[in-house]
């Protein structure tokens, strides 16, 4: 058993994105997303940045094992997750941190130059893509989808001392592994206490954002993903 991992900045809804059909990491993290494959578990824990818990005293934000590693441009077509897609301009929280923010302009789209980043609220510049977002969201190619997770976003988890993780002090491009004997301690404790899926809203959104249901339609702001 693997795990790795990392410490996070923002916690918006976005990357990872807990919503829909499972949870998804398809944007930030680009060597992660490169690098990890079906199987291997993924920890997501807070920090200074994110809300000022200091090193050594970080929370579990989020847990997923990778059920799948789904290339960038079949992502955006994929039935699966077209409530993923972005509307930017949706009054429902959880359609505007849609995470399928690339759409493949050739068949085997591979590079930069290849996708076009629609609208949304993230990844975007002020009144146009973000070409620096755009590159590192590309180098990671694919989007890992997970089989298993465990989101807890504002309501982050203390793990006991006997459980601990090796988490990094500060930025980790692939995470920190961990033994796999701490590491299947630390999985059994999650399992045996929590339910799978989704706990709390993402820490970023504000006390008068609710989960409601989205007013944007899919075909008119989210398939097309017109600007």
């Amino acid at each position: 058993m693997e795990v790795f991992s990392y410490k996070m900045t923002h916690d918006s809804g976005f990357a990872p994105n807990p919503f829909g059909h499972t949870l998804t990491l398809a944007t930030c993290k680009p060597y992660m997303r490169k690098s990890k494959g079906k199987g291997q578990w993924i920890a997501g824990f807070t920090s200074v940045d994110l809300n000022r818990d200091p090193v050594g005293e970080e929370r579990l934000v989020y847990l997923m094992r990778v059920g799948e590693k789904l290339h960038m441009r079949d992502y955006f077509a994929d039935p699966r997750f077209q409530d993923k897609i972005p509307c930017a301009n949706s009054t429902d929280p959880i359609r505007r941190v849609g995470d399928s923010i690339y759409r493949p302009l050739v068949p085997g789209a591979s590079e930069p130059s290849h996708f076009e980043q629609i609208k949304n609220p993230h990844h975007w510049a002020i009144n146009k893509p973000c070409q620096k977002h755009l590159n590192d969201d590309i180098f990671g190619q694919y989007v890992l989808i997970a089989d298993l997770f465990y989101y807890f976003g504002s309501c982050p988890v203390n793990v006991p001392a006997e459980y601990w993780l090796r988490v990094p002090q500060g930025p980790a491009k692939e995470g920190y592994i961990t033994p796999p004997s701490q590491a299947e301690r630390f999985i059994r404790f999650i399992q045996e206490n929590y339910k799978q899926g989704l706990h709390c809203n993402p820490t970023d959104w504000s006390e008068d954002e609710v989960m409601k249901k989205s007013s944007c339609g899919e075909r008119s702001c989210g398939s097309s993903g017109k600007k």
